[in-house]
């Protein structure tokens, strides 16, 4: 059975890009492996930490919304526990308390259509300021 997760991932900040984007990338592929499915991936770059971590100061964040089986999503957490360029994350079952499938398309267009409310509010903001 897939359930849907909200993940963010805090990697090294001293990781270069395509260090960084391996180290993802093998997540990801956990993420859609059996079926699963990565609805968002949103990443909000290298920002500062508010205390430090693994005697690092800084972080590349990134946030996920996806679609997997729970199987999976116990060998992610073992492997980042382990993985010395994985400073910290946080999984959030969305779904709790639904039971049964989810529908994957729709849960994309209702994310898209927030993201783009988001966008339309900040610009809205934006306007009111000038």
């Amino acid at each position: 059975m897939l359930r849907e997760y909200d993940f963010t991932i805090i990697t090294r900040g001293d990781l270069g890009e395509g260090d960084n984007a391996k180290v993802l990338e093998g997540y990801e592929s956990l993420m859609t492996k059996d079926g699963g499915e990565i609805l968002k991936r949103d990443e909000w770059g290298g920002k500062r930490l508010a205390f430090p971590i693994k005697k690092l100061f800084r972080g590349n964040y990134v946030n996920y919304d996806f679609v997997g089986a729970p199987e999976n999503l116990a060998e992610m957490e073992r492997l980042m526990r382990i993985d010395d360029n994985v400073l910290r994350y946080l999984v959030v079952r969305v779904d709790e308390g639904h039971e049964g499938t989810i529908d994957i398309e729709a849960r994309k267009t209702e994310l898209a259509k927030q993201e783009q409310e988001a966008r339309e509010r900040e610009a809205e903001q934006r306007r009111r300021k000038e």
